[in-house]
């Protein structure tokens, strides 16, 4: 199988490539969306956004971008250049429950835990060792830091961010395009548009637009 990756100024790339290393995935090519810094391992595969063609928008795509907006944006110009169909990414590494659903664009890097009955939307990022409990929604366009810890029953709402190493206690639930801060022990719910740090951690900006000001 074969897979294009859309968003090669990304960092976070190289950890998708390598997930498809293990995977046996073939990046056929890696779309260089914007004009920034070339990140991805495989220089040979970048691909200017203008040079695709039906050919190559055949394939599935996935976008390697953790901030949700930008993540929103690179997606919205696949589809614009022809891509229709999202590919959805596992880590061999990680464990993720058969019971527990992932919805087309996601990604779930290497050593990540999805518990059981737990639902990931479309084009969720979940990185690197992050644990997720049973019963969990994770909304479309989420995204989650290296080692965030996120408990049974709780509720992420759409391109929430929850920062590498915070903690989202059972039965919490955070609004869309809130952001936990790194480290972060979140015990109570959060509504949309929140910014919130520290432990225990409250609210320190309220209509706050989103990951990197970007709302999604």
């Amino acid at each position: 199988m074969s897979v294009v990756l859309f968003g090669g100024g990304s960092s976070l790339v190289v950890e998708v490539e390598e997930s498809c290393a293990r995977l046996g995935l073939d990046v056929i090519a890696i779309v260089r969306n914007v004009d920034d810094r070339v990140h991805a391992l495989a220089r040979d595969r970048i691909v200017p956004a203008e040079e695709v063609g039906p050919a190559l928008a055949a394939h599935p795509y996935l976008v390697p971008i953790f901030t949700p907006g930008h993540r929103l944006a690179a997606h919205q110009d696949a589809e614009r250049r022809g891509f229709a169909g999202a590919a959805t990414v596992i880590d061999p590494t990680a464990v993720v429950a058969r019971s527990a659903t992932v919805g087309a664009g996601s990604y779930v890097n290497v050593l990540a835990v999805v518990g059981a009955a737990t639902r990931l939307g479309a084009f969720v990022f979940v990185n690197r060792a992050v644990n997720i409990g049973h019963h969990a929604e994770i909304g479309d366009f989420a995204a989650l830091g290296p080692g965030a810890v996120v408990c049974g029953n709780t509720r992420l709402g759409r391109g929430s961010v929850v920062a590498a190493g915070a903690v989202v206690l059972p039965g919490v639930e955070i609004g869309s395009n809130s952001v936990i801060a790194a480290g972060a022990v979140v015990r109570d719910s959060v509504g949309e548009h929140c910014l919130v740090a520290g432990n225990p951690a409250c609210v320190v900006k309220t209509d706050y637009a989103g990951f990197r000001n970007l709302s999604v």
